[in-house]
Formats: C-alpha cells, structure tokens, sequence
C-alpha cells in the first residue's frame, strides 16, 4: 500500500510536464465554428478571414465588424494563458487594420488534449470575455 501513496504523485509529476510543441505544427488552416478561418504560413505571413473583429478587439466600434486582413505571425515562449493546461508557448499574430491607418496585435493561447490538455492536436484561442467563464473563440487545424 505504501508504494501507491509514493506511485499517484509521480503519476501526476510526468503527467504535468511541459509538452514538447514545435512551430512547424501551426503551418497551415485553423478555421473557428463560426466560420473564420486564419492560414499560418511558413514563411510567417498570414491570413484573416472572416474574423469576428469585437471577439479579438472589444472595443465599441468593432462591434458587429468582420476582419479580412493579411499580416505576420511568430511562436512565442513564456506565454501566460490563464488557467488551462499549462502551456507556456502561443503564437502571436501582427495584421494591418483595415480602414484605419494601424496596426493591430493577437496572442493566440494553445490548448491541447486529453486528461492534462497536453497533448495534440492543438487548438488555438483567445478567452472570449472573462477567462472565470470559460468561454474561448478557438481555431481547430484542418487537415
């Protein structure tokens, strides 16, 4: 019996650990249940397509706006999502806002699978108001 009480803690140990995540993962389509989809390109251009603007943006005038704009992305180390899994990387997005003479800047939070959230496939999301609630605006890959 004494064996279990040492056996359930490393079980936990190694369950933690931080997953190996590679950029070359993130090349390729993420599209969201509501249709937008983002491309990761290699070369660290991207797409946004059809992006609800107030779920990245909240501010009042990017209410009800779509966002269709080009820009560049790069994973990040040392990343902060909150309280979910574990994951210290992302993928930070830079695009040229449309109309406006700017730019604008998203962190994409990874999530993963499983018991820990730590495995693939990976999802990418941002928290869709407060984080306590749960809710995020996620991006699956399509294969």
């Amino acid at each position: 019996m004494k064996i279990i009480n040492y056996l359930i803690p490393l079980f936990f140990l190694i369950g933690c650990k931080n997953p190996n995540i590679e950029k070359s993962y993130f090349v390729g389509n993420w599209k969201s249940s509501d249709g937008s989809y983002i491309v990761l390109n290699k070369n660290g251009t991207c797409i946004l397509k059809n992006i609800n603007y107030f779920k990245i943006s909240s501010f009042p005038q990017n209410k009800n706006k779509i966002l269709d704009t080009k820009g560049t992305w790069s994973f990040a180390n040392n990343i902060n999502n909150g309280i979910v899994d574990g994951i210290d990387k992302g993928i930070k997005i830079s695009y040229k806002i449309p109309d406006r003479d700017g730019n604008g800047g998203i962190t994409f939070y990874i999530s993963g699978q499983g018991f820990n959230g730590n495995k693939e496939p990976w999802s990418l999301f941002i928290w869709e108001g407060d984080p306590d609630e749960m809710i995020k605006y996620e991006f699956i890959k399509e294969e």
